[in-house]
């Protein structure tokens, strides 16, 4: 049995499935095949052995592997995926197919597939579970004792063989991922010299944008769903959104136009910059930075949208596809359908009524500091407001970012091959820790004395104003609080208790009746520890955030006996019963912390807009 796992690599074989791609051909898209044939022969590489559309924001080479791929390659396929085309004009486009081509254009890039191949192999045999583990966890169990024996014996050696692969894993991909990011600037070296360094850098900065406006029209979509309402076409709904994002980030993108520029940050920058040891693929700074100024092949850009090379009717049948993702096909026939322009005004309004109002995004839309209400006095004060203290909250929220960071390298959750501070070189045995953490004190003590002006200003214009407004300030203020502290004090280490849990739970191990005792002591214990914080709840204001069914649940559970025995049965209904409720009860906080920062900021607007003037 050993034997037989030491060579089964060689019969398995890795599928590269993904439901959301659709199989097209040259007679559907005509113009689409031209375009790949003419990136196929301009970068030295064959053509696609299939070529599949799909709704995402991105392009790929993909094919099934097994270790005979290794000696005799195969032909690989292309997938497109049209949130690509959205924004981008035909060269463009073309470049992002040259980058993926350029992988195995070239003799010396197709080490680049060996490897691949060589690594999933060794991943197969370090971490998968198979047929092969299935059938020892039976012999360690059958009723013949002297027979059990070997197969135990055999896990146990087998185990030990894995955890040496594992260890070997993760050195030998301390390499294959500093390939993986050479061969990232190899390829678009390759699609530079086809189309031209401005070209496929616009590209490049183009879909950062996309990417972002797509998850964000996925989301829109299925908030609208809700309402029982739905689009005609969801690339257009995409291209809707996109151009209110850009708008909003005073940023233009059109097929018609290259850009130069990401959507810029209004953040100071990091203290920190970190080479991470596992990242795959560079960041688009630095891919831009590597690129050549060679001169293309290809001496005029092609303002040209992308959408021409598709025809419509395959558009709609790609737009189905993620459609489908949130509402079945029946619901769908139950939805409204509304045109583009109602489209563009539900999402307006429904930007403003789930994001804080700009003028006071930054001083809300954050950890907000907790501070003893009673201690501020209702006197008199300027707005805080200001230009100045939003700058020191920005450089507060940066500051605690690369807290988090060094934290993360120091303790090792995070493996880097190098680390600037200011710019200087840090030893990871030596991080300048302390020092940051002074530098975050002291803004610490900076931003608590604007949250504390925030409240203060608001009870001197309630004043004001009458005192209107002062007990429903004071609510929210409640409500913020209230969420921010039990999300800081429970979430986290509750997550890590799951997860911990979960991986036990799917340990492929025979336990003993003493194990599985101690495994029940760790699920009651957890179960109990999550009743005594959801049973400390605020009833009233969750149920302000969740419809009746949530809140049900969790009281249910509160008042539900907890099972304190500890014999040999695990109760999984237990398990998701709790786990669920632990979801639930932090995505209500969420919801009720998000929501209520929201109000809080109408609340301001409101308060300003009606205060009498001062002399």
């Amino acid at each position: 049995m050993f034997g037989i796992y030491l060579v089964k690599f060689i019969f398995s074989r890795t599928i590269n499935n993904n439901e959301s791609r659709r199989l097209i051909t040259e007679t559907e898209c005509p113009q689409l095949f031209q375009a790949i044939r003419e990136v196929a022969l301009e970068t030295q590489c064959p053509m696609p052995k299939k070529v599949y559309l799909s709704p995402d924001v991105n392009a790929c080479v993909f094919y099934n592997t097994s270790f005979w791929s290794i000696f005799f390659p195969v032909k690989k396929n292309l997938e497109i995926g049209l949130g690509l085309f959205n924004a981008t004009n035909t060269d463009e486009l073309k470049g992002i197919l040259a980058h993926e081509f350029g992988h195995f254009s070239q003799k010396s890039m197709k080490v680049g597939s060996t490897v691949y191949i060589a690594n999933t192999v060794i991943y197969n045999l370090a971490f998968q579970e198979d047929k092969w583990d299935k059938w020892v966890d039976e012999w360690c169990v059958i009723p013949i004792q002297s027979l059990a024996f070997f197969g135990k014996f055999t896990r146990i050696f087998t185990n030990l063989v894995k955890r040496i692969l594992q260890y070997m894993y993760r050195v030998v991909n301390h390499s294959y991922f500093k390939l993986s990011r050479q061969m990232e600037y190899d390829a678009d070296r390759i699609a530079c010299d086809y189309i031209g360094k401005d070209v496929f850098a616009s590209a490049l900065y183009k879909i950062e944008i996309l990417a972002s406006s797509f998850n964000v029209t996925k989301e829109a979509l299925a908030n609208l769903a809700e309402e029982k309402k739905k689009v005609n076409n969801f690339f257009e709904a995409y291209q809707i959104i996109t151009d209110i994002i850009t708008q909003n980030n005073h940023l233009s993108i059109s097929y018609q136009s290259l850009i130069d520029q990401e959507i810029p940050t209004l953040y100071p920058p990091s203290r920190i910059v970190i080479e991470n040891t596992w990242d795959t693929h560079p960041s688009t700074e630095k891919r831009v930075s590597h690129l050549t100024s060679r001169n293309s092949k290809k001496k005029v850009t092609s303002f040209v949208s992308s959408w021409t090379l598709l025809p419509e009717n395959i558009k709609l049948k790609v737009a189905d596809i993620v459609e489908n993702e949130f509402q079945t096909s029946a619901e769908a026939e139950t939805l409204e359908t509304i045109s583009n322009e109602a489209f563009r005004q539900w999402y307006l309004e429904y930007y403003r009524n789930n994001i804080v109002i700009e003028k006071y995004r930054y001083f809300l839309n954050r950890n907000i500091l907790v501070f003893d209400r009673s201690e501020v006095a209702a006197n008199k004060i300027d707005t805080p407001f200001t230009a100045a203290n939003c700058e020191v909250i920005k450089e507060y929220e940066v500051a605690l970012n690369d807290c988090n960071t060094l934290y993360n390298v120091y303790y090792k959750q995070i493996e880097v091959e190098s680390i600037r501070y200011l710019n200087e070189e840090c030893s990871i045995k030596a991080l300048p820790i302390k020092r940051h953490e002074e530098y975050v004190e002291t803004l610490s003590v900076k931003v608590k004395q604007i949250d504390k002006d925030i409240y203060q200003y608001l009870m001197y214009c309630c004043q004001l104003n009458n005192n209107a407004l002062t007990n429903e300030i004071n609510s929210i203020y409640d409500a913020i609080f209230f969420a921010q502290t039990n999300i800081k004090e429970h979430d986290s280490e509750l997550d890590m208790r799951i997860n911990a849990l979960i991986n036990e739970l799917n340990r492929p191990v025979n336990r003993t009746d003493k194990e599985i005792i101690e495994l029940k002591k760790m699920i009651n214990s957890l179960t109990n520890d999550i009743k005594k914080i959801v049973s400390a709840d605020n009833w009233d204001l969750l149920s302000t955030v969740g419809n009746t069914k949530m809140i049900e649940l969790l009281q249910t559970f509160v008042q539900s006996p907890l099972d304190e025995s500890t014999n040999s049965v695990i109760d999984t209904e237990q398990i998701n019963t709790m786990i669920q409720v632990k979801v639930i009860y932090f995505y209500l906080l969420k919801t009720l912390e998000h929501k209520s920062k929201i109000k809080l900021g109408a609340k301001i607007e409101e308060i300003e807009r009606n205060l009498p003037t001062i002399d």
